[in-house]
């Protein structure tokens, strides 16, 4: 059990105005988050930074570009994977493999967004870290070691923005072949194929038919701005794309006025912005024209209709895609509406007793949901909901029922305990800011991006505290805000875009027949020495990706010594007591932000061997079929409305000392401190 103690009251701290190149355009100390949060602008270049201070151990930075698209060639889907390929300062095949294996990274990986491109990195050492930063960059940050008290942390973003700004890619066309496209033929007399990392990856996604869908849906929610393109890449027009505009793309917004860095954690603030300084001072500020245009409203309903293989489905084989999708505004939501859709998102969908989502699963008329409700990602929130697996002639029921459904309940609203559980499970979850594996630093990030890169605050979606309140308060005096909301996002809104995609047997066949035919047609254009030289540029291709670096190539590569690394374990204080019955009490005393957190063990050793199959039904059935008192909808919404979540599950491990492994079913739960006690009495 994880006891539950108290916020620390916000220390007073005073940070450079204006040092290193950069000036403090903005600073707050964020309550929700006990973090420090600053926003300096790089007089040279204008490039922005937000630099997050606490005493966060696992450190975070992330470079963000805004990368929107006018065609489907995936550039910058292409570009993501390419510039992580080698770089000015570190010029081998793959420096990100290399690093990895000296690193303790906790997150290391890049987004292609529809609209951006993030890289993103995390490491709770602080050595590491500064590799990591170093390859992104291309600075020479060693002579920066010296004078960095907390060296230890910049070993990751080193590498990052070595990668992102001064990448190899850009003037080695093999890389691009390699990642994006090229042409492949290993005999003149063999068919010509296509062939590249992101080409072989998103023909893989465009035979995916939830793949197809979403899709589907985006580009018909937008019919005129970037979001109408595959950010991605589409395998029919990837090859369209050439390296020279893709070397464009890459100088025209991986340029530090078109960039956004983020720094997190416990790391020294005035070093971040020396390390910082030391790169952007080789660019001077131009103008980038990247923003993203905002979808103008649709005056009426529209429908589309579409096809995926049917070959290849999932779940509902030969069935039908049906849904209805909104664009909810044209205009920048407020935090308290932006609060309020999630909340009622929450209520039509967020658990299995959720009305819309019950009366979808229950009607019989499809496989499974599809559509994940309100997606905040885009400039402008959408909202989709639908089924899979539906019969095409059942296709204008599941519109029906989903309009009807919503009309009934901005009529008749939620009960008292649906919403008390939502607003409960939605603040908890702020509150607790529980991300799991996922780095605390990342999670906010990505959320301030959101705003940040459309030109808004970026402060606003990470400070809620005065919103939720302002919302909390018009529930209890009785106002009904779920109703107008309904009706002026869902209803009411004319941009809302009917989905259908049906299956098709034959289009597997006919795109291949597609990809074949266009491929024969060049093989006809071209010469027999051009075949041959597509065969000797074949070959070239093959024997550098199977040509490993040379040893001495490789030691560009920071790498982490054994003396950066803590010699102690970070121990867990740990109390143990005993219980009436003879259960044993294991208490550990941490900051968790007032959010008590409990776990039972019940052994299950004398469970008979022929039960074990229905014990993950029993675990689910614990939490999602109601009890003696209540019903699974009632059940439900008391744990929404006492605690953070119930789950159970088995665990099963082996045991030091002994051959035969141990078992027990576990109980999770957990709940604010004041408030424990309905927890305890909800856990069976």
């Amino acid at each position: 059990m994880a006891v539950a103690a108290p916020a620390a009251a916000a220390p007073a701290k005073d940070f450079a105005k204006e040092a290193h190149g950069f000036e403090l355009v903005q600073q707050q100390f964020v309550r929700e988050y006990d973090s420090h949060v600053l926003m300096y602008k790089h007089k040279k270049t204008g490039a922005e930074l937000i630099s997050v201070v606490n005493g966060d151990e696992n450190k975070t930075f992330g470079a963000v570009f805004r990368t929107p698209v006018s065609d489907s060639t995936g550039i910058p889907h292409i570009l993501e994977h390419s510039v992580l390929c080698g770089s000015r300062k570190y010029p081998i095949k793959e420096p990100f493999v290399e690093l990895m294996k000296g690193s303790l990274n906790t997150f290391l990986n890049a987004f292609t967004y529809p609209d951006r491109t993030c890289y993103p990195v995390a490491s709770t050492n602080t050595q590491d870290f500064h590799n990591l930063v170093d390859v992104y960059l291309d600075v020479d940050y060693y002579n920066l070691v010296d004078v960095c008290l907390d060296a230890d942390f910049y070993n990751l973003v080193d590498v990052y923005l070595d990668a992102v700004l001064h990448p190899r890619c850009i003037s080695d066309k093999r890389t691009f072949e390699q990642e994006g496209w090229h042409l492949e033929l290993d005999d003149a007399q063999d068919p010509l194929s296509y062939k590249g990392v992101v080409f072989n990856e998103m023909k893989g996604v465009y035979s995916s038919p939830d793949s197809m869908f979403y899709r589907v849906v985006q580009q018909a929610l937008f019919p005129d701005n970037t979001y109408s393109h595959d950010s991605g890449g589409d395998p029919e027009v990837i090859p369209q794309l050439t390296f020279e505009q893709f070397q464009d793309f890459h100088a025209r917004y991986y340029h530090p006025s078109n960039g956004r860095f983020w720094f997190y954690g416990d790391d020294d603030a005035d070093k971040r912005l020396q390390i910082l300084d030391a790169y952007l001072s080789e660019f001077d500020a131009r103008p980038v024209d990247s923003e993203v245009a905002t979808q103008p409203l649709l005056p009426e309903p529209r429908s589309v209709t579409a096809h995926y293989a049917a070959g290849e489905a999932e779940e509902g084989d030969g069935k039908a895609y049906a849904s209805l999708n909104w664009v909810l505004t044209q205009e920048p939501l407020d935090v308290e509406t932006e609060l309020a859709l999630g909340f009622l998102d929450y209520l039509l969908l967020g658990t299995p007793a959720a009305p819309l989502r019950k009366a979808l699963n229950d009607s019989g008329l499809g496989a499974a949901l599809v559509g994940g409700g309100v997606d905040d990602e885009l400039k402008q929130p959408i909202f989709c909901v639908g089924l899979k697996g539906v019969e095409p002639s059942n296709t204008a029921a599941v519109e029906k029922l989903i309009l009807d459904k919503l009309a009934e309940l901005a009529a008749t609203g939620f009960t008292a305990g649906a919403i008390e559980a939502a607003v409960n499970t939605i603040e908890f979850s702020l509150r607790e800011n529980n991300t799991g594996s996922f780095p605390r630093g990342l999670s906010l990030m990505l959320r301030a991006v959101g705003a940040w890169i459309y030109g808004r605050d970026p402060y606003t979606p990470i400070q809620w505290e005065e919103a939720l309140n302002s919302f909390k308060a018009k529930l209890a005096g009785g106002s009904d805000v779920f109703g107008p909301l309904i009706h002026r996002f869902l209803l009411d809104n004319p941009h809302r875009i009917s989905v259908v995609m049906l299956p098709d047997s034959a289009l597997a066949a006919k795109t291949e027949e597609g990809e074949k035919a266009r491929l024969e047609a060049i093989r006809a254009q071209l010469s027999e020495q051009e075949l041959k030289q597509v065969v000797a540029e074949t070959a070239a291709l093959k024997e550098r990706q199977e040509t490993p670096d040379p040893p001495e190539a490789l030691t560009c590569i920071p790498s982490l010594q054994l003396s950066d690394i803590p010699k102690t374990i970070t121990k867990i204080p740990t109390a143990t007591s005993g219980l009436a019955g003879g259960a044993t009490l294991l208490t550990h005393e941490l900051f968790t932000n007032d959010v008590l957190y409990a776990e039972a063990a019940l052994d299950m050793n004398g469970l008979p061997a022929s039960l074990l199959p229905l014990l993950p039904l029993f675990c689910r059935s614990l939490t999602q079929m109601g009890t003696q008192k209540e019903s699974f909808i009632e059940l439900t919404e008391r744990i929404g409305r006492k605690t953070g979540g119930i789950s159970v599950y088995p665990f099963t491990s082996a045991k030091r000392g002994q051959e035969q492994p141990v078992s027990y079913l576990m109980v999770r739960g957990k709940a604010m401190g004041h408030i424990s006690g309905d927890l305890f009495e909800l856990m069976p």
